[in-house]
């Protein structure tokens, strides 16, 4: 989750518990006001009714209130109960109003006096529904309100908090796709807050020195490749001068043919190290339309006549054709290694298909009676046994071109048949 999007969302979280303990607290401290005041109403009808009780004067049906008229009656208690019921009650109920001939929320006030050594309470009921409306109707307005002052606040906050995180935004997203020899930007004078200045600041003096220590990687990287083919060269010229101009038996022959090899095997090393740094670094930038049938076909063609020996049958099925927008060079690497690798780790008499179809590159190919390691056969180093033909870099080779393109690339074991298969999204 972005920081802009978490920071609204606990704003938004905080707010709404705010709002919501704040028209709590107003709903109940409001309906004990209400309340309040009808039972001092209350009360002072009481003390109205029991006067002219105790002065034996008459008693109207009902009086008035503050919500309506106010209902009462009085009744004979024990001696026992009125005791008990020394102190005035007030509570909430639902009563029969005659006035409305219904059912309504009253509010009930009991209090108990002595006339004449007799004991009476007097219960006096009263509507409340006309302020409940009132207090409905209110916090409905108040609560419309604050929803709507809700909302422009969370809106205002997060126009607030998204326009002023953009700056590291844009710096994030620049790192993100950020090649490793591209030229570094000057400050964005955009940016006016201090702290993203100085992380704008931090990031470019790291990516400078990010730059300049993959220069003078790749300044080594090719040196050291050039440096390593040069004494291969003239240690191979060296052998094979000496094997045409010394009469040697059939036992040095062979050793200077294994070592020979070996010199060859040093140079395909040497070789595919630096053609997997230099993907790894990004420095192959032509893109152009590549055809991968062509391609497949012409690296099949090449292989086939190296491994003639092998006699490895070879089935080819084209469905469709596919085209990939990537540089040459990496198309015809991404292509001739996964091939190789068919031939290299396929046994005598064995079989190879190629398919191309839905856009992608499908390889089977026969070899080894088990399933390779799913997750280390695009490592780099990864032999299943010894093949003296095999660097243990094609696979990895083949990979790292796929993460560089965006190419999906997968390998499955099917009815004794190592399947390597490359999508071109």
């Amino acid at each position: 989750m972005k920081l802009s999007r978490r920071i609204i969302s606990s704003i938004t979280v905080a707010l709404l518990i705010l709002f919501s303990l704040w028209a709590l607290i107003f709903y109940q401290t409001s309906t004990r006001r209400i309340y309040g005041r009808i039972d001092r109403v209350l009360s002072q009808q009481s003390d109205k009714i029991i006067s002219r009780f105790l002065e034996n004067d008459s008693l109207p049906n009902s009086l008035a209130g503050m919500s309506g008229t106010v209902e009462f009656f009085i009744e004979k208690v024990s001696p026992e109960y009125a005791k008990s019921h020394q102190t005035p009650v007030f509570q909430t109920d639902e009563g029969y109003i005659d006035a409305i001939q219904d059912e309504e929320t009253v509010r009930e006030m009991t209090r108990v006096f002595q006339k004449q050594g007799t004991d009476y309470e007097l219960t006096l009921i009263t509507q409340v529904f006309a302020w409940n409306d009132t207090l409905d109707f209110a916090l409905f307005s108040i609560l419309t309100l604050a929803i709507a002052l809700l909302v422009a606040i969370i809106a205002i906050v997060s126009f607030i908090i998204i326009r002023n995180m953009r700056p590291l935004y844009r710096l994030t997203d620049w790192l993100r796709n950020r090649k490793a020899n591209e030229a570094i930007p000057e400050p964005d004078s955009r940016i006016k807050v201090q702290e993203f200045k100085e992380i704008e600041t931090a990031v470019l003096e790291a990516s400078e020195r990010s730059k300049q220590l993959f220069e003078e990687q790749k300044r080594f990287i090719g040196n050291a490749s050039h440096e390593i083919q040069t004494p291969i060269a003239v240690c191979r010229n060296r052998l094979e001068l000496l094997v045409d101009e010394t009469p040697l038996d059939e036992h040095q022959l062979t050793e200077i043919e294994k070592t020979l090899d070996t010199l060859n095997y040093i140079s395909r090393l040497n070789k595919s190290l630096l053609l997997l740094s230099k993907i790894d670094n990004h420095q192959f930038k032509e893109e152009v339309e590549v055809s991968v049938n062509q391609i497949a076909n012409q690296a099949l063609e090449n292989l086939s006549e190296i491994y003639e020996s092998l006699h490895i049958g070879v089935e080819t099925e084209e469905k469709s054709t596919i085209i990939a927008r990537m540089d040459p060079t990496l198309a015809s690497s991404l292509v001739t290694n996964v091939l190789k690798n068919a031939f290299v780790h396929n046994k005598p008499g064995g079989s190879i298909r190629l398919e191309l179809a839905d856009n992608a590159l499908s390889v089977s190919n026969t070899g080894a009676s088990e399933a390779l390691d799913e997750n280390a056969v695009f490592q780099t180093f990864y032999k299943k046994g010894q093949n003296a033909g095999s660097t243990g870099l094609g696979l990895a080779i083949v990979k790292a071109i796929c993460n560089e393109y965006g190419f999906g690339v997968s390998y499955q074991f099917i009815e004794n048949q190592h399947v390597f298969s490359i999508t071109f999204k």
